[in-house]
């Protein structure tokens, strides 16, 4: 945080700042006797045992699944996210990773290192002009997605939750999504209807050949069954920033599978991402201390 930010809050009462740590199981013993917490959102422990006289919780990203948001209510904590923050950061993002899967990138270095470039053509790579961009889940970050594979010349399409809205992308069954997209990019939150949903079932229904792109949350693919798609399924390659466990253990096989091409969990963190998260996340408590709560999830 800059110094405005930490005098904003500051301006509050008393601030306390730690680190944060991803997995730290200590996390919730932290949090104890707080009336506020400016927190991450990935959150290794249940926090809420330990809030006892916390009021109010203003998340530092959109999602808030590691927060149980319903059993928040029942303790009387209004639990406030940040929004739109990073709607290009992740798009991009979700880009890189899709063009860094498609142009086979992580595998010039090694191949030139090893002096395994013998021939004309080192090996081949994927077009994207022309080619299927699949969304599954079109809001702020799929719909950016959709104005930069136009662009690229890419056609789309997408899966959504509700048809009844009006989009500039075409709306598909999940059936034709999954059969037709040569690019399938995850952009919905993990919800009870969305976890899990990409198993082996889902993901054997893939386009041969096709590439898997996840910005998302790890919660909607199942490790497991996305390995198999790679190495005996449809998936001729993969893309993913986020995993079930944060940090993944060295030895997790999605971090060595030469297939996959993987970022640690940092396509929303371009440095104007970064601002607008955190004077969100102070505004939301300014406006709880103001008695006029806002970006409110548990109303």
């Amino acid at each position: 945080m800059s110094e405005p930010q930490r005098a904003r809050l500051s301006a509050l009462g008393e601030m306390v700042y730690h680190d944060a740590v991803l997995g730290d199981r200590a996390m919730g013993e932290l949090c104890r006797g707080a009336d506020a917490l400016i927190i991450t959102p990935r959150i290794a422990v249940d926090i809420l045992p330990f809030l006892d006289r916390c009021k109010f919780i203003s998340v530092q990203g959109t999602g808030t699944d590691a927060i149980d948001i319903a059993a928040a209510r029942r303790q009387g904590i209004l639990v406030s996210n940040a929004r739109d923050f990073c709607t290009d950061a992740v798009a991009e993002h979700a880009f890189a990773l899709l063009l860094g899967v498609a142009k086979k990138l992580e595998r010039g270095r090694p191949t030139l290192q090893a002096a395994r470039w013998t021939r004309a053509l080192a090996y081949a790579t994927l077009g994207v002009r022309g080619a299927m961009l699949g969304l599954f889940g079109c809001g702020k970050i799929g719909s950016r997605m959709a104005e930069i594979a136009a662009a690229f010349g890419m056609r789309v399409q997408a899966t959504v939750k509700s048809s009844s809205v009006a989009r500039a992308v075409p709306v598909v069954p999940l059936e034709t999504l999954l059969a037709e997209s040569d690019f399938l990019a995850l952009v919905a939150p993990a919800t009870t209807e969305t976890t899990g949903l990409f198993n082996r079932e889902t993901l054997g229904r893939m386009k041969r050949g096709s590439v898997l792109i996840n910005v998302s949350r790890a919660a909607l693919v199942e490790p497991d069954a996305l390995l198999d798609a790679v190495d005996r399924g449809p998936l001729a390659g993969v893309g993913l920033d986020v995993f079930h466990e944060e940090p993944p253990a060295p030895d997790d096989p999605l971090l060595r599978h030469p297939k996959i091409l993987v970022s640690p969990h940092v396509a929303w963190g371009t440095e104007d991402a970064l601002e607008r998260l955190l004077d969100q996340s102070i505004a939301n408590l300014e406006a709880f201390a103001a008695g006029k709560p806002v970006n409110v999830v548990n109303p």
